[in-house]
């Protein structure tokens, strides 16, 4: 059973999607299907974040960040898989082929990358006036090779970036003087890619022209951490949750509401036998399962 669930991922084992989950000080790996646990870690004096990190030839990894110290983790016993690199200080994580990348917590706020296959950090990207608070990659769809980086920082402005060049991409989109607390990625179904950040509201841009798309969404938070796109028949939505414990559904095209708000603390979407299920880190510590587009949650893990 997972207990006390403050971030909530999902892992690819054996083409099953596993709930990463962390409590705040311990990371687990628990089979959704049957509620099992798969691994345990050791606790953390703190966790700030928790991603998992696709190696491309083995199982993915999971990247913690807790405080001074990014550590790697093996998904199937929750054992270091490699050193820790005790000199880092990074909040949001983001993952593109193999590589890890991060904001730093340190002036002159560069994005920091490491090599999943090894753990060796590489060569850092770019800097922010502020501290990045917010990080997604942008495959593009007429040039899936050549990725955009979108980080967005305290200052309220998103930044992107290609990785390959290190050179910024276009102007900065700016939100105003409010941290940007969340960030990802849209495809729509006409073929456009959105960037879609969240401070207590919810902004879209184009991602190739830096246009707004409508008006910015009142999210009923005053801050939102945590924003996932995923598609539902046929329509992408974007699902929020707010510092005030409650997982907002929007249509990313529209900005419209969709469905009830629910209480909670996280959230991410998994195939659960085959069908696509939003996953609740509830209030009182335990995970729910709903299948999106019905009312009521299947069970309970």
């Amino acid at each position: 059973m997972i207990i006390d669930a403050l971030h909530l991922t999902t892992l690819p084992l054996d083409g099953v999607d596993m709930l990463l989950s962390s409590d705040g000080t311990t990371i687990q790996v628990h089979d959704p299907r049957t509620g099992q646990l798969v691994s345990s870690s050791a606790p953390f004096t703190k966790i700030n974040e928790i991603a998992a990190v696709p190696t491309g030839w083995r199982d993915p990894l999971i990247a913690v960040s807790a405080d001074e110290s990014l550590s790697w983790l093996n998904p199937r016993t929750g054992e270091p898989a490699f050193l820790p690199d005790k000199s880092a200080l990074v909040f949001p994580l983001a993952t593109w082929a193999g590589t890890l990348i991060a904001g730093s917590g340190h002036p002159p706020y560069p994005l920091l990358r490491w090599d999943a296959g090894t753990g060796t950090r590489l060569e850092p990207l770019g800097v922010h006036r502020d501290q990045v608070t917010a990080i997604t990659v942008l495959n593009q769809l007429d040039q899936p090779d050549v990725p955009v980086i979108c980080a967005g920082d305290r200052s309220g402005s998103v930044r992107r970036w290609n990785p390959r060049t290190g050179a910024q991409i276009g102007p900065a989109l700016d939100v105003g003087d409010e941290v940007i607390g969340a960030i990802t990625p849209v495809s729509l179904p006409d073929g456009r890619q959105l960037i879609a950040a969240a401070t207590a509201d919810l902004y879209r841009w184009d991602a190739i022209t830096g246009e707004a798309i409508g008006a910015p969404v009142v999210i009923d938070s005053y801050a939102v951490g945590s924003l996932t796109a995923v598609e539902v028949n046929g329509r992408p939505q974007l699902i929020t949750v707010g510092h005030d414990q409650v997982v907002h559904r929007w249509d990313a095209e529209t900005g419209e509401r969709v469905g009830e708000a629910a209480p909670g603390r996280c959230a991410t979407v998994l195939h659960h036998y085959g069908q696509l299920t939003l996953a609740i880190g509830t209030l009182d510590g335990k995970v729910e399962l709903r299948p999106l587009g019905q009312t009521h949650p299947d069970r309970r893990v």
